[in-house]
């Protein structure tokens, strides 16, 4: 059944923006970012969710993803989304303060070369592929957040970026705030490989936040419909309990 959601809904949105407008802008200096804490603990191999402290050598796919896998092939975050790391994204995308692109593009490349080494196969490296923004959003801010990201993150471990990808048709409404239930059906439908254009086999889709895992799973799907084989996903900040 097809959700309908009132004007209010908006009206609603843009005073959750407003909270979570930072006071004040974090130090985001390249020495700054260096010491940003990533998640050093478990997770699950499947979608990534963080699962304690604890280093595992070979975890187990978590009850979610046991019961029903989702589309992409691995999922991996830097950091949690909190503190500097939460500040830095909302800053960007909602007050337009500077991101420290290059920044964390180099800690996202020094993950790969160790802890993620394993994620980008020497026999077939991926493409990386941002998630596109909404085009009102683009219009409004000016730049989509992660093909900034991805765009640095490319020229730093080699690998093809191809930033048209996939196009973004467009949500009812804005997802912060929503459901992991609701944002699912609100991105349904809403990602899509243009007419014409050549997908990759192997795909890095790199997004800046993972909450539910909706916006992964339907740009998963697009690209895995139009003949994408592999695809890891990889964001700077997951949203935790």
């Amino acid at each position: 059944m097809r959700l309908r959601f009132p004007p209010s809904a908006w009206i609603d949105e843009l005073a959750t923006l407003r909270d979570l407008l930072p006071a004040a802008s974090p130090d985001l200096s390249p020495s700054a970012v260096a010491r940003w804490l990533a998640h050093a603990g478990a997770v699950c191999p499947r979608c990534g969710a963080f699962e304690g402290s604890a280093i595992a050598s070979h975890p187990s796919p978590c009850g979610l993803c046991a019961a029903s896998p989702p589309p992409f092939d691995a999922a991996r975050s830097l950091f949690a989304y909190a503190g500097d790391v939460r500040s830095a994204i909302v800053a960007a995308k909602y007050a337009g303060r500077p991101y420290p692109v290059d920044a964390v593009a180099l800690r996202l490349r020094d993950t790969f070369a160790e802890r993620w080494r394993d994620l980008i196969p020497d026999e077939d490296p991926p493409t990386v592929v941002p998630v596109p923004v909404h085009p009102w959003k683009y219009l409004r801010r000016g730049f989509n957040l992660p093909a900034l990201i991805a765009s640095r993150l490319s020229l730093h471990l080699g690998l093809p970026f191809e930033p048209l990808a996939l196009s973004r048709a467009g949500e009812r409404v804005p997802q912060a705030g929503l459901s992991g239930i609701l944002r699912r059906e609100n991105v349904a439908g809403s990602f899509r490989v243009p007419r014409g254009r050549k997908v990759p086999r192997a795909v890095l889709l790199l997004d800046d936040v993972f909450t539910s895992g909706a916006t992964a799973e339907a740009c998963a799907r697009a690209l895995k419909c139009a003949g994408a084989d592999s695809i890891v996903v990889v964001t700077v900040a997951r949203a935790v309990p």
